[in-house]
């Protein structure tokens, strides 16, 4: 009996903790799977739409407001780009000087304003710090012009990011360091074509 009676407090106290682990991973997961993400980046912070307001005046800074649906292939494609492209580093430093939202499904702000020019989506709006529409900040690489606001590039939308966020007069330390690197690669370039030219001319 005693046997019997020691083997199931055995059996129980692995059950228990096989049970406890399964659960801290699953918090695991919970903690690192943002479900607001919907796909577009776990590392980015990102704000329910009913918050995004409130949060961006507390914070002073503009608004980033991805609209999309889970069932649309051009939405699907764009996220996949996302999850592939080199330009997720850029994205993850200027994400930080805007409210992140992007809404899938009926998350979508049903005000007329967010749809300057249709429902098409997906959509990518630029706002102030009280939900208002920055109208000139569009895709002007875009391939379709009736959709100015369409985006089916990363490149793209860090341009409109970097636009926004030189309206606003804010810097960002971490492409200054890269475009200073280019710059420098830049006047070798020009050095060597004065090197060039100097040994021709003494020719």
């Amino acid at each position: 009996r005693n046997f019997h009676s020691t083997m199931r407090t055995l059996i129980t106290l692995v059950a228990v903790v096989i049970c406890s682990s399964l659960a801290a991973d699953l918090n695991l997961k919970e903690i690192y799977q943002n479900p607001l993400s919907n796909g577009y980046g776990e590392d980015i912070n990102w704000v329910k739409w009913d918050d995004a307001i409130e949060k961006a005046l507390d914070e002073d800074k503009p608004i980033f407001l991805l609209i999309h649906k889970t069932w649309c292939h051009a939405c699907r494609a764009l996220k996949k780009t996302f999850q592939q492209s080199n330009a997720r580093k850029a994205f993850k430093a200027l994400s930080e000087y805007f409210i992140m939202v992007n809404t899938a499904d009926d998350d979508e702000p049903y005000e007329e304003e967010y749809r300057p020019d249709g429902k098409y989506i997906p959509r990518l709006l630029f706002l102030d710090k009280n939900g208002d529409l920055l109208t000139q900040f569009k895709n002007k690489k875009g391939e379709f012009k009736n959709y100015a606001y369409y985006y089916s590039s990363p490149a793209d939308i860090l341009n409109s990011m970097k636009e926004v966020l030189k309206h606003y007069e804010v810097e960002v330390p971490e492409l200054k360091r890269g475009d200073k690197l280019k710059k420098k690669a830049a006047e070798k370039k020009d050095t060597k074509k004065e090197e060039k030219k100097e040994k021709k001319s003494e020719l």
